[in-house]
């Protein structure tokens, strides 16, 4: 099931974990902190790591699987809306989270690094078909099918 929500941060998160009802027997995957970064939304990096941390100790589930962010393609955004420098501090903040609890982490970032700009579509924030192709192999792998 895919529960996600166009726009939303870290601080929506537990309502849509609440939502849908999350199972003991349920792996997670929680894809954060690109929204996060943006200006205008900067939602503070402690209250991210807390609230995030929060969620992952708090709901029982077989498997939280956190997902770094990617970045964004900053030729394609033009760098105003969300830099990769900001994204990035998000990242450290979900490694961070992941390596405090039991969740495992998929680093998107590094992972589609060496795709560069094919990364990402030409709004430079989704990822593209050939971003996907290289990411879900490796998020399928983490989730355990």
């Amino acid at each position: 099931m895919n529960a996600a929500v166009g726009g939303a941060t870290v601080l929506d998160l537990e309502a849509q974990a609440d939502r849908v009802g999350l199972a003991p027997d349920d792996a997670v995957v929680v894809s954060i902190g690109t929204n996060d970064a943006a200006t205008g939304n900067e939602v503070p990096v402690l209250d991210f790591r807390q609230t995030l941390a929060r969620l992952v100790t708090t709901r029982r589930v077989a498997r939280w699987i956190l997902m770094a962010p990617p970045g964004v393609d900053e030729s394609q955004l033009g760098g105003v809306e969300r830099t990769n420098a900001a994204v990035d501090v998000y990242a450290a903040a979900t490694v961070a989270v992941a390596e405090a609890t039991s969740a495992r982490l998929v680093d998107s970032h590094g992972l589609l690094a060496p795709l560069g700009s094919r990364a990402f579509a030409t709004d430079g924030l989704h990822l593209s078909g050939e971003g996907y192709r290289a990411l879900l192999p490796v998020l399928a792998r983490a989730v355990g099918v």
